[in-house]
């Protein structure tokens, strides 16, 4: 059931059936997790927290599920977009797309997935992990970090750490001060307190039997249940989350 006690309709998927779908995900991906999969709408926003488009918005976040970072409402809010994943891994990059990662480090993290974080500072990367704290990392929720790369590439040189269960995030979104709040306010946003295996889902994080493992904003708005489950299922799209390339 979800918060609000309606019962969770299953998704119904009008392009293919849940074994279809999950025989396209990556092997690694296919166990279950095992753990109790929830999502709940929330009424405020914090660090940890995601965000889920709706269903109206268009452009750069058309279904987009964003990964609060920071938010204050004197200061400002910043964010990555979690389900835009470009194809192939960081050695898939071209070379004339600028980033801050080293080349020691970029040697190191060549297999890792990469993703479009957002339009702020195109140029710098930051790594999604559940790896656990390391130097330069912040927790945002139980087992999700973000930063520490340069910790994670010894940790990497030490066979103590599998690169391909990091995310590279090309870029974050930003808001000045207030006007996150303002937006979920009126909608723009449906906030919501996931759990991790939602969040790490480019991260090697285990999909279920019945997920849209390429879409993961149908995924979380589909357990959210309810009205959201409604809008998951009119809204479906067969590109789900594979809508990046590299130039984008």
């Amino acid at each position: 059931e979800d918060i609000t006690g309606n019962s969770m309709p299953l998704y119904d998927d009008p392009f293919a059936t849940s074994e279809e779908m999950i025989a396209t995900c990556d092997k690694k991906r296919q166990a279950k997790s095992g753990k109790e999969r929830w999502a709940n709408a929330v009424s405020h926003i914090k660090p940890g927290f995601v965000l889920v488009a709706n269903e109206k918005l268009t452009g750069t976040f058309h279904q987009t599920v964003v990964l609060v970072i920071d938010h204050d409402d004197a200061v400002g809010s910043t964010g990555v977009i979690i389900n835009r994943p470009y194809p192939g891994d960081l050695s898939k990059m071209p070379n004339d797309i600028p980033s801050n990662i080293e080349a020691n480090a970029k040697s190191t993290f060549n297999e890792a997935p990469v993703a479009f974080g957002g339009l702020t500072v195109p140029t710098k990367f930051l790594i999604l992990h559940g790896y656990g704290a390391v130097d330069g990392s912040k927790e945002l929720a139980p087992g999700v970090f973000i930063g520490g790369l340069e910790e994670l590439r010894k940790q990497v040189q030490k066979t103590r750490f599998d690169p391909t269960n990091a995310l590279l995030l090309k870029g974050q979104t930003s808001w000045i001060p207030g006007q996150l709040s303002i937006e979920a306010f009126r909608g723009v946003w449906t906030v919501a307190n996931v759990s991790a295996d939602f969040i790490l889902r480019y991260v090697g994080a285990p999909v279920e039997g019945g997920d849209q493992c390429t879409d993961l904003w149908s995924d979380i708005l589909t357990c959210l249940g309810g009205e959201y489950a409604i809008v998951a299922k009119e809204h479906a799209n067969n590109r789900g989350d594979m809508r990046m390339g590299w130039y984008d």
